[in-house]
């Protein structure tokens, strides 16, 4: 799967579960910038990203100051590794 489509499945799920758009989310600025974006909403996301994509992210990665771009680019890592579930 190549990083733009992984970027497009982050970026639905992550506003999916905020009830935005997905053009009012900026790939370069932190997860916790998404608009409407909480914890709870944002391990959703996680968790429909991981489904999606068959992975698993470590909780850790949340605590990081990751942006969506960086999130994308791990989820696309773990693909390519093929560390799925």
């Amino acid at each position: 799967m190549s990083v733009n489509a992984t970027l497009d499945i982050v970026v639905g799920a992550l506003a999916t579960q905020a009830s935005v758009a997905t053009s009012s989310i900026d790939p370069d600025k932190p997860l916790s910038a998404v608009p409407g974006i909480e914890s709870v909403k944002a391990l959703r996301a996680i968790t429909e990203i991981e489904d999606e994509c068959d992975v698993v992210i470590p909780d850790d990665f949340l605590f990081e100051s990751a942006t969506v771009r960086e999130l994308a680019d791990f989820v696309a890592k773990l693909i390519r590794e093929g560390s799925t579930i």
